[in-house]
């Protein structure tokens, strides 16, 4: 309440009201004084009762205030009480649009880039029983594996069918619990949201792209990588050790020999040109990490 009308109120209104409830009062006691009470006594209680009716009505302002307040806050008690408790993550809402489903508390969540389903290894790895956790799949993935199955461009066709396919098998998959969200994160980038979702809520971000992993990184988002997850677990071998290796084809040089471990590592043979084609053993060297994986340099035994 303004200072203009506390002031209109305390001059106007307050005598007004204290002059009109002292007739009330003094009529309602003269109305309810039994017919014997004459004399000095009558004109006392009469006067009691139109002090106390002045009171009442000089105060009656701050009266109907307070009781307002009460009432006010009496209802919004009780629409509390009566509102679930799920409506209460509202304030919560992640990406500030309107009629948004506020994501639940998911379990150890892990947001799926769409080049992880792109890649197909992520089938083998769900059916391994190494991923713990709820799959997250936002709208913009699924469009983007939409559009790779409409181009024009045969490989990228397959890749997005691929991934589609891909996705269909997991949600059926009993291994995982793979959640396809109604919602996007505000981002221009498909990457950006991921990120953005995943910051919000403390999940990882699964990809195999290397941009979108740097930026994870950098927002403080923990990524899981497929490709550092095969090279973890290739096979591991010390210099000196002896490996059985098929040379399959002529390295950078004229006489290296070129061949694979079963789990895809090369392994250059110095001197293992004339070799092509046939199996030989092949002493290990020296074993070289690099950003697109690992290399392991032998020569003939």
């Amino acid at each position: 309440m303004n200072p203009k009308t506390k002031f209109k109120i305390r001059f106007y209104v307050r005598p007004a009201l204290s002059i009109t409830f002292t007739f009330v009062g003094v009529f309602i006691a003269s109305q309810g004084l039994p017919t014997e009470i004459v004399g000095g006594s009558r004109i006392v209680i009469l006067a009691i009762a139109g002090i106390a009716f002045a009171l009442l009505g000089f105060n009656l302002p701050e009266l109907v205030e307070i009781i307002g307040k009460w009432g006010v806050t009496a209802i919004a008690m009780q629409i509390m009480r009566e509102i679930p408790k799920e409506a209460y993550n509202v304030a919560q809402l992640p990406f500030g649009q309107k009629h948004e489903e506020v994501p639940s508390n998911y379990k150890n969540p892990i947001v799926v880039d769409t080049s992880v389903l792109i890649d197909g290894r992520i089938g083998d790895i769900v059916r391994s029983g190494f991923i713990s956790g709820e799959l997250l799949i936002i709208p913009s993935v699924i469009s983007e594996l939409h559009a790779l199955a409409d181009s024009g461009d045969s490989l990228k066709r397959a890749k997005g069918r691929r991934g589609l396919d891909l996705l269909a098998e997991i949600r059926k998959s009993r291994d995982v619990k793979v959640i396809v969200l109604d919602i996007d994160p505000e981002a221009e980038t498909v990457d950006e949201k991921l990120v953005k979702l995943a910051a919000k809520l403390h999940a990882r971000v699964m990809t195999m792209d290397y941009n979108l992993n740097k930026v994870a990184k950098v927002r403080g988002v923990t990524t899981l990588n497929i490709n550092e997850l095969a090279n973890a677990v290739k096979t591991k071998v010390l210099p000196g050790e002896e490996l059985e290796i098929d040379i399959k084809a002529v390295g950078k040089t004229k006489d290296q020999g070129v061949g694979y471990l079963e789990d895809g590592t090369m392994v250059v043979v110095e001197g293992g040109a004339r070799m092509r084609g046939q199996n030989m053993t092949v002493a290990v060297m020296k074993v070289l990490q690099t950003a697109a994986g690992r290399m392991i340099f032998g020569k003939p035994k």
